[in-house]
């Protein structure tokens, strides 16, 4: 089965979540970026994991809508980091 991810965060590259997943994430799992991309976000101070808000079965596959977790969130702004 083909998982693909999808975000409209300007921060992340399309091809920096993990490609060949067994079984498909579900709505509120957490997908981290692959190793490759790690030290990348982790200089910007991004977070390295997204979550999953939404799953769509298709019939070649699923899509997994990624977000940032209202944690995240609460931490960059803290921080002082734009995630936006």
């Amino acid at each position: 089965m083909k998982v693909a991810f999808k975000t409209n965060l300007d921060n992340y590259k399309i091809n920096c979540f993990p490609e060949n997943l067994i079984y498909p994430p579900r709505k509120g799992d957490k997908v981290l970026v692959s190793e490759v991309f790690a030290k990348y976000y982790a200089d910007k101070k991004l977070p390295l994991s997204l979550e999953v808000v939404d799953v769509f079965w298709t019939d070649v596959g699923v899509v997994c809508e990624l977000w940032y977790s209202q944690n995240d969130i609460k931490s960059a702004k803290l921080s002082g980091v734009n995630l936006f």
